[in-house]
């Protein structure tokens, strides 16, 4: 009575006992699990980030500029490839996805961990074809007197800010403010994944994951505590200097 097959079998009070066994593993394993997975996919994003940082680099040495942010609105040949008619010259906004074709890295570098596009954003002052290659000294991409009035800013989360150049920014694990783009163009094609609720202006209050998606110039590199709503942006910027030093050569020795 109470067996489940002949002899050599479970009983119920064995099953229920590995069954409740089994439990306990899962409940200990799963949090594990999805603990390496969020580890596995911030590091991705961070290898992405750098990576375009880098082929940004590369890109400014071959070119003597900065590559314009390919146009999310738009699909076949002109999809990932910079947004002007040419490697230098005046962008069609400053801000949109990575140019991965015009970068030489595959699509997947240009989405983070969470397979959300990167958002892009350039100072459209030094994407002008200054004809020095690679820019050196005061000339090209060093050049001081450059118009200042799209400057990048990025406030630190010790509330220092910063210049930048260019920037790239993962919008975190739930997406709100990536932009949508596929190569075969939809109708949603250059629209910003929504936050939840209303899409507030731009505060501390309202969080600073908003303030990172509103298109203008100013970025926060926030912490995930600050703000009502959860910041889980990554981000990665560099300045003139940096990306001109970065394979060798001399630094901008400008006034930013």
């Amino acid at each position: 009575m109470g067996r489940v097959s002949a002899a050599g079998g479970f009983t119920l009070v064995e099953m229920a006992v590995v069954m409740v066994v089994m439990g306990l593993i899962m409940l200990t394993v799963l949090p594990a699990l999805s603990i390496m997975r969020g580890a596995n996919e911030r590091e991705l994003t961070q290898s992405n980030l750098h990576s375009l940082i880098i082929a940004t680099a590369a890109y400014v040495q071959a070119n003597g500029c900065l590559p314009c942010p390919a146009n999310p609105a738009s699909g076949g040949t002109n999809f990932g490839v910079v947004g002007t008619g040419s490697a230098c010259g005046t962008c069609m906004a400053p801000e949109g996805i990575p140019p991965f074709v015009s970068l030489g890295v595959p699509a997947s570098v240009a989405h983070d961990g969470w397979h959300h596009w990167i958002t892009m954003r350039v100072d459209p002052a030094l994407t002008a074809n200054f004809g020095i290659k690679p820019p050196t000294g005061s000339a090209g991409l060093c050049a001081s007197g450059l118009s200042t009035t799209n400057r990048i800013a990025v406030t630190t989360p010790g509330g220092a800010t910063q210049q930048a150049a260019v920037i790239f920014i993962s919008h975190g694990k739930d997406g709100y403010g990536s932009f949508f783009a596929q190569a075969s163009p939809s109708m949603n094609n250059g629209a910003r994944l929504p936050f939840y609720g209303s899409y507030a202006a731009c505060s501390v209050s309202s969080g600073y994951a908003r303030c990172n998606a509103d298109g203008n110039t100013q970025f926060y590199d926030a912490t995930d505590t600050e703000g009502s709503d959860t910041y889980d942006d990554m981000l990665a910027y560099a300045s003139r200097n940096a990306l001109v030093a970065t394979f060798g050569n001399a630094s901008c020795q400008t006034t930013w």
